[in-house]
């Protein structure tokens, strides 16, 4: 049956299952797009709890930019630089930042925010999002390879 131009139920919801990424989707897929172009993201993705970032960077120079943005959006209460972890608070939100080695030449940075003991995404998708961008922008800087 034809109902408005659907021709069935079905259809309705098979559309909207396609469509509701579009619509559910923020600003940082398209901000991630713009700096995988620059070299700098090879990977993101998001879990319940967490957002990974893969970069396209070493880990000595990944570790001071995260250093510094959560630094700069809050405070550092623990650093273990030789096990790639970071303790912050950032809008009192407790963060944890780890980070290894997927090759010499790139990371995958971890960013998990909980507030209340519940996840807090916002907070870890804005300082994934600034790391993002500052390894970004070194790309372009040093003139590393696009994607």
């Amino acid at each position: 049956m034809t109902r408005n131009g659907l021709r069935t139920e079905g259809q309705l919801f098979r559309w909207l299952f396609i469509a509701s990424p579009f619509f559910l989707s923020g600003c940082a897929p398209m901000l991630l797009a713009s700096l995988a172009t620059a070299g700098a993201v090879a990977g993101y993705a998001v879990s319940r709890d967490s957002i990974t970032v893969d970069l396209d960077h070493p880990k000595e120079r990944i570790w001071d930019i995260c250093v510094d943005e959560l630094r700069r959006r809050g405070r550092i209460k623990r650093e273990d630089r030789a096990g790639g972890r970071l303790d912050g608070m950032i809008q009192k939100a407790d963060v944890v930042v780890t980070m290894g080695n997927l090759t010499p030449s790139a990371v995958r940075v971890v960013i998990r925010a909980r507030k209340n003991m519940l996840p807090h995404l916002d907070v870890a998708q804005r300082l994934a999002l600034d790391i993002a961008r500052r390894a970004g922008e070194e790309g372009k800087a040093s003139g590393s390879p696009a994607f």
